[in-house]
């Protein structure tokens, strides 16, 4: 009889959870503010439980602390040969009722909060213990391995943050990363203006990192590259004139995916960026430059020397390119100085200061063009019918750069250039005073030396081509993506195109 009573209670217990097999029955007591690691089986089940009267502090029903709990997929199991899909995720139940302390898909619903391995989940500040569940899917087939995860509870902070901000917008003091630029070996970031806790901040590059762990901290350090090295230093580059960290990232592979991410301290753990994936380039003939003092704006790969990568010294080459842009601007300070800026108004929104700035921008970003790879977005370019967005290139055959001083001095034999945005130009007929003339063509005189700021997916031939500040179909040399408002007006099918394009009036200062 008692062997028969022990069948049926264990018979009730597992029927809460049909068709699943529990890992453990027991239930694991989370610590605040601590992270554990743990691993669960293919179709199995880990409990947890968590009491705000743990933390050894008396709060009223009133006043409980919000709880924060936060579960990250460090690994998965390794798939079938014949799977081809993404990987189901964990799943994360939690129950507010110590009249439910198994909560499963029985009797829970499972936390949404749940994006690319990170799940999280907060209460209503009337709960003072929760009871969790982490659920591993059900697969069927050859799978091999467990899923390996960390969870943490918190009254005072997510354990595992993740920095969005998608806009890359400096007022909401949320720290993000912008990639300038990559080269054969060397990849090169900007920071978001530092806060107070800022500098500490450092920057890890994956390598293999399966999409559905991309907002996992703890995938991402156990795909962390044990080769390459980040110099990090200070600058003013940027939209505004904030002081931001960049990362100069070397001893890359070249032609070889990768994932990056920048790591800062919030509290007592580690918060990190949403992910960018980039690519190292091809070919041998683009050099990243920065930190130049005149054109201080340019950071990303230029033509270079075809016949020696290896040799080719960025600082020796970032100071020829500075030193020719700045001879090339040395008419215009000349004439603009002709002008009282100081007692006569031209425009009621635009000064001589914008139009120094404007011209300025304008100039680096043609006498120093960015070198992309010839293959960077197979037969994908602005001008094709139906595409959302798409990169502005123009293959340059040698000897036939637009500034011949290139072919002259450097040699970089043929490459491809990833054309000025259109705005650019823009920018200078607004800013400047009339009597200078500045004017830009139109329609396909502009396809053919400007291009246009767009943001969106293409697809060509199979691959998924994602434009963004990371990925950018046109250089807009540091100007805020806010204002090249040109750009987002254009559409490739319309019959009424902008009068946009290069300026006549200074055409002989690069060709």
């Amino acid at each position: 009889m008692k062997i028969h009573l022990f069948s049926f209670v264990l018979y009730i217990l597992y029927s809460c959870h049909s068709n699943h097999v529990y890992a453990q029955s027991t239930t694991t007591q989370l610590t605040n503010n601590q992270i554990i690691s743990s691993s669960v089986a293919i179709n199995g089940y880990n409990y947890y439980y968590f009491s705000v009267s743990a933390t050894g502090r008396l709060f009223s029903k009133r006043d409980l602390p919000t709880i924060r709990l936060s579960t990250t997929i460090c690994n998965q199991p390794t798939a079938p040969a014949d799977f081809h899909d993404t990987v189901p995720p964990l799943n994360v139940y939690v129950s507010t009722s110590n009249s439910n302390t198994l909560p499963g898909p029985g009797n829970s619903a499972a936390v949404e909060d749940s994006s690319n391995g990170l799940i999280q989940w907060q209460s209503d500040n009337q709960t003072s213990e929760i009871w969790i569940a982490v659920a591993a899917p059900a697969l069927t087939g050859a799978w091999t391995g467990n899923f390996t995860y960390e969870i943490g509870v918190s009254t005072t902070q997510s354990l595992h943050p993740l920095f969005v901000n998608n806009e890359k917008n400096d007022t909401t003091n949320i720290p993000y990363v912008i990639l300038e630029d990559t080269d054969r070996n060397n990849a090169l970031f900007l920071s978001s203006p530092i806060q107070s806790n800022a500098q500490n901040a450092t920057l890890l590059i994956a390598s293999a990192m399966p999409v559905e762990l991309s907002n996992s901290l703890c995938a991402a350090k156990q795909r962390t590259l044990s080769h390459y090295s980040v110099n990090t230093t200070t600058t003013h580059r940027g939209a505004t004139s904030s002081i931001r960290q960049q990362f100069m990232v070397s001893n890359l592979t070249q032609d070889t995916l990768y994932t990056a991410y920048m790591l800062q301290p919030v509290g007592s753990v580690t918060g990190m960026t949403t992910p960018i994936n980039l690519s190292t380039k091809i070919d041998a003939n683009c050099r990243i430059i920065y930190d130049l003092p005149f054109c201080d704006q340019v950071a990303y790969s230029v033509p270079a020397d075809l016949a020696n990568f290896a040799a080719n010294d960025p600082w020796t080459l970032a100071s020829q390119y500075d030193a020719q842009a700045k001879e090339k601007f040395a008419p215009f300070d000349t004439a603009l100085s002709q002008y009282n800026c100081d007692t006569t108004q031209y425009s009621l929104v635009r000064n001589c200061t914008d139009c120094y700035r404007d011209y300025k921008t304008w100039l680096c970003a043609v006498t120093i063009p960015r070198c992309t790879d010839s293959s960077a977005s197979a037969d994908l370019s602005q001008g094709t019918d139906n595409v959302p967005a798409a990169p502005a290139l123009r293959d340059i055959s040698t000897n036939a750069s637009r500034n011949p001083w290139i072919d002259e001095t450097l040699k970089p034999g043929e490459w491809t250039e990833l054309l000025p945005c259109i705005d650019l130009c823009y920018h200078v007929v607004q800013s400047c005073p009339p009597f200078m003339q500045f004017y830009c063509p139109d329609a396909d005189l502009a396809l053919v030396q400007y291009g246009y700021w767009q943001n969106g997916t293409a697809s060509v031939n199979g691959t998924t081509f994602h434009f963004d500040i990371n990925n950018p179909t046109c250089n807009r040399l540091g100007v805020s993506p806010s204002l090249l408002t040109i750009s987002s007006g254009h559409r490739f099918q319309s019959q009424y195109l902008l009068t946009v394009a290069c300026i006549v009036s200074i055409l002989f200062l690069i060709l």
